[in-house]
């Protein structure tokens, strides 16, 4: 490998360990969207294509186009935390979840979440989201 090509290498890699120590920091941000079918948790009232927008701390939620829940969202290492503050889906109490962002795929873990109100947010956030915007 030629000495440009090394200084590629070496310079994409401080940009992806740069954009992973952000995202880290930062959090998730902008929309991410899944859809789930044939889910009879709940009723089956979990089905539909959900969206998360983050934005600067805050989170909306809506299912099918309709808003669910808003909140706001606490970022450590790769930990988030989430508190919804309003909308007819808002769950009581704060949920704690691994999440990771690879290329434009975010998924959650839940660490915990024990509120009987969110059994709701558990199980969209069981699901693979994509970014959309």
């Amino acid at each position: 490998m030629t000495r440009v090509g090394r200084a590629v290498v070496a310079s994409g890699a401080v940009i992806i360990a740069t954009a992973a120590t952000a995202l880290a920091a930062g959090g998730p941000s902008g929309a991410f969207k899944t859809t789930i079918k044939g889910d009879s948790a709940l009723g089956g009232h979990l089905n539909g294509t959900w969206k998360i927008t983050f934005k600067t701390g805050t989170y909306h939620v809506t299912d099918n186009g309709h808003a669910v829940v808003h909140g706001t969202f606490t970022v450590t290492g790769h930990k988030i935390a989430l508190t919804d503050t309003g909308g007819p889906s808002k769950c009581s109490g704060t949920g704690t979840y691994k999440f990771t962002l690879s290329g434009s795929t975010l998924t959650f873990k839940k660490i915990k979440d024990t509120s009987p109100s969110c059994a709701g947010r558990v199980g969209v956030l069981a699901h693979t989201f994509t970014k959309v915007s």
